[in-house]
């Protein structure tokens, strides 16, 4: 199970340095290896990163409704996963995408 964490780990890290649809294609491979592993606090921080980094492209990439749903599994994953950083990353994108919603 750790080598799935560790490789789903390089890949969200990996993403930041490339172009926004490499970085989609990665975060997508990184969340298909999380899910084969055992759910946990480390998984599930590390699967709402992935799902929110992926909201924040999709909107950046103007898709919208992928956006939308990425957010709210990330938001999900976020709160269950009790880690404060990546609960911190959930609620300020919660405000972006209200606030967009409402303008």
């Amino acid at each position: 199970m750790q080598r799935l964490l560790d490789q789903a780990a390089v890949l969200i890290r990996d993403a930041r340095e490339v172009s926004p649809e490499q970085a989609v294609d990665a975060l997508k491979e990184a969340v298909a290896l999380l899910e084969a592993a055992r759910p946990s606090r480390e998984r599930d921080g590390m699967m709402a990163l992935a799902y929110l980094r992926l909201a924040q492209l999709q909107r950046q990439l103007d898709k919208r409704n992928e956006a939308e749903r990425f957010f709210m599994l990330g938001y999900s994953y976020a709160r269950s996963s009790r880690q404060e950083r990546v609960r911190r990353l959930a609620e300020k994108l919660n405000r972006e995408f209200v606030s967009q919603r409402q303008g």
